[in-house]
This record gives structure tokens, C-alpha cells and sequence, in this order.
């Protein structure tokens, strides 16, 4: 792997973190060149058993691997005085702190943070929970499920011809807080360069969720009141149809996109047809256009369907699984995913960071450390004698 000095390099970010909206986020900074410490305690994140793993290998399986590399993993006791104390000192030679306890328990095991202020006061000291640190939800056990029902994905993945509330398949609400964490992050530095300041930013789960969701879905929570007329984007908007094969995503917003998949169907009267004549239009006449898409689509199959559309400058996609991306031809393109081969699980496949600075470049330095593998390392750089 080829060092490259990021636009984070010089950062030093301590990582109280498990599952994935810490994890992920300090993953991100670390591409940037950040110096990420990951610190765990006995049995470490619990996603190092979630996914896909190899059976002779313990404590990399796939979540672990795809969120935590350009990191270095020690363990601690944090029950201890002497964890602790190893906790403090380490932090206090940190830029940032981010950690995902429970409200209170970063307090119980002395890295709270007043407890790191007070050893360092320019710290930037990130908090992220479910449900705020205070009041009803502070106690809660918090997941992505918790999040995904409360903030309304369930309801709105309902499906059209059942209205049955169906979660979102990936832990969504997990990776929105871990890319608020990763942009507040670079946000409190920012403030800390020009003005000198550390800070305590409070991210929940539950915010980051609702403001993700509020510019689109949250149309009946933001406009209100007697001479609103409901709209119909995007709920009764459909973009996937089956073909003869399989299925193909459409779009049709601007008028040569419709235009373009008119042609492609062989279609041309519908581009003038008034019921279709603009976006809103369209949305209005949602379902009589739907029913004629989908008449249209089964007649060919998919790679045809991608021919003739791409030809026509339309607006589409095919329907990829996830073992279809890293050999989509766009995908290989763009050079979006980068074969490695870890020291212990050996080769694997992992996305590359998706910000590219023409000048200071993420970089993959480090693979995903097993439990621990750098404690020793770590504990000699700070001074601290092992336990």
C-alpha cells in the first residue's frame, strides 16, 4: 500500500467505538490520512462476528473488515484504574475523541467528557447515541431497526399493492450518523484552527435520520394547511419495471430524459401526449404511466433494454446485486473497488474512499487489525508500562 500525506494527515483521533456509526466514520477520516487508535476491550466490536468470515479465522469477519481499516486496535481494561488512566493519557494526546457508548458510561469508565477536557482543553470530543443523551430515549437500547421505525424508513419502504411497513435493507441509519460524525468532525477542527476552541458535539442516531429523510419523504410533516394539494413524488413515483429477464430502473424528470425513453420503447406519440407532457404532469398521471411502462418493459430483455437506452440518452439502470457491482462495467470505470490482501483472512475486495482530492489523496495504509495487535506498539509510544 503507497503512503500519501491526506488532507488529515497530522490528526491524531482516539476511537471509542463499536458497530458501525462510529466505526465507519473514523474509518472515513483515517482514509484521509488521520491517525486512527481504535481502542476495545475484552472481545472487542461485535462486528468482528457479523458477515461474512473466514471459518479458520476469528474476529475479521466482513463488517469488521469493510469499517475499520487505517486503524490501529488496543485493548484495554477499562474496569481498571489503570485502563483508565492508559485511557487518559492516550486521549489526552489525541486531536478527537468519538465514542458510541450509552449515555453515562463513557462518564463511569473516566473518559467523559469533562474527564478529557480537563487534560486537554482544545479537545474536540464527539458523543454519538440513538435517542439523546437526555430524557425519554437516553436509556434506551438503540439500533439501526429502533431508528429505521421511529424516523418513518419502515413506513415509507411500504410497498404500493400492500402498504406493509418493510425495514430498508442495510443498516442505513448507522452509516447516516457515521457520515454526519466523519463531516463534524472535520467541521470542529476547521473551528478549532480559526478560533482556537475545542468542543462537545452530540450526534444521535435519530437526527441524523430525520434530517436525511426530511427534504423528500417529509412532505406531509412540512408543508400543512388548507390550501396545500398533496403531490405525488416520490411515493407513487415507480422507477424499477420487469422486462423480459429481469428488471431495469427508469427515470423521467427533465423533458429530454422522457423524450429519450420514449424513443426507446418505440413511443414517440407519448412525448407530446398532455396526460405526460411535464414532470408534473406525469406525476399527476402517475399510474396510467406506470401501467404503460410496464406493459412496455416485458417485451425485451434487460441487456437490450440497457442498449436502447443508453443510445437514447435516457435516464436508467440495471438492477445489481451485490455480487453483480465489482464487475459492473461502470463500476470498473470508475475504479471504484480495489482488490487487497489482508495479512491474516488474506485477498478481499473493499471499496475505495469516495472523496478524491486531486492534491492530498486518500489513501488505504493499513488493513482491518486484528483484536488488539497493536497494544503493545501503541502503550510504548504513550509512555504506558502494560498491564
Amino acid at each position: 500500500m503507497t503512503p500519501a500525506q491526506g488532507p488529515l494527515t497530522g490528526y491524531r483521533i482516539l476511537e471509542l467505538g463499536a458497530n458501525i456509526s462510529v466505526p465507519w466514520a473514523t474509518m472515513l477520516l483515517g482514509d484521509q490520512g488521520a491517525e486512527i487508535i481504535k481502542l476495545e476491550v475484552a472481545g472487542g466490536d461485535q462486528t468482528r462476528v457479523a458477515g461474512n468470515f473466514r471459518r479458520d479465522i476469528d474476529g475479521m469477519a466482513s463488517l469488521f473488515l469493510n469499517s475499520n481499516r487505517n486503524k490501529r486496535s488496543i485493548v484495554l481494561d477499562m474496569k481498571s484504574a489503570d485502563g483508565q488512566a492508559a485511557a487518559q493519557k492516550i486521549a489526552a494526546q489525541c486531536d478527537v475523541v468519538v465514542q458510541n457508548f450509552r449515555p453515562g458510561v463513557a462518564e463511569r469508565l473516566g473518559v467523559g467528557y469533562e474527564q478529557i477536557r480537563a487534560l486537554r482543553p482544545d479537545i474536540i470530543y464527539v458523543s454519538v447515541d440513538g435517542l439523546g443523551s437526555e430524557g425519554r430515549g437516553a436509556a434506551r437500547r438503540v439500533y439501526d431497526i429502533v431508528v429505521q421505525g421511529l424516523a418513518g424508513f419502515a413506513r415509507m419502504q411500504a410497498p404500493r399493492d400492500s402498504g406493509e411497513p418493510t425495514m430498508v435493507n442495510t443498516i442505513i441509519t448507522d452509516k447516516i450518523a457515521a457520515m454526519t460524525v466523519w463531516q463534524a468532525v472535520t467541521a470542529a477542527l476547521l473551528a478549532r484552527e480559526r478560533q482556537g476552541i475545542g468542543q462537545h458535539v452530540t450526534i444521535s442516531m435519530l437526527d441524523a435520520a430525520i434530517a436525511f429523510l426530511w427534504p423528500d419523504v417529509m412532505a406531509d410533516a412540512s408543508l400543512t394547511g388548507d390550501k396545500v394539494q398533496r403531490g405525488s413524488f416520490p411515493a407513487s413515483v415507480r422507477y424499477i419495471f420487469p422486462t423480459a429477464d429481469g428488471h431495469i430502473i427508469v427515470g423521467m424528470f427533465a423533458q429530454p430524459e422522457w423524450k429519450g425513453l420514449c424513443t426507446a420503447i418505440e413511443r414517440p406519440d407519448l412525448i407530446e401526449d398532455p396526460r405526460f407532457l411535464t414532470l408534473k404532469d406525469r406525476l399527476i398521471n402517475v399510474e396510467a404511466m406506470n401501467a404503460i411502462l410496464s406493459g412496455a418493459f416485458q417485451s425485451r430483455p434487460s441487456t437490450e433494454w440497457i442498449d436502447r437506452l443508453e443510445a437514447n440518452d435516457a435516464v436508467f439502470a440495471p438492477v445489481n446485486g451485490p455480487e453483480d457491482v465489482a464487475d459492473d462495467p461502470y463500476v470498473i470505470a470508475l475504479g471504484t473497488i480495489e482488490d487487497g490482501e489482508h495479512p491474516v483472512i488474506g485477498p478481499y475486495r473493499q471499496a475505495i474512499h469516495p472523496a478524491r482530492f486531486e492534491k492530498t489523496p486518500a489513501s488505504i495504509r493499513r488493513h482491518a487489525p486484528m483484536l488488539g495487535a497493536d497494544t503493545r506498539e501503541v502503550l510504548a509510544e504513550f509512555g504506558i508500562e502494560p498491564s
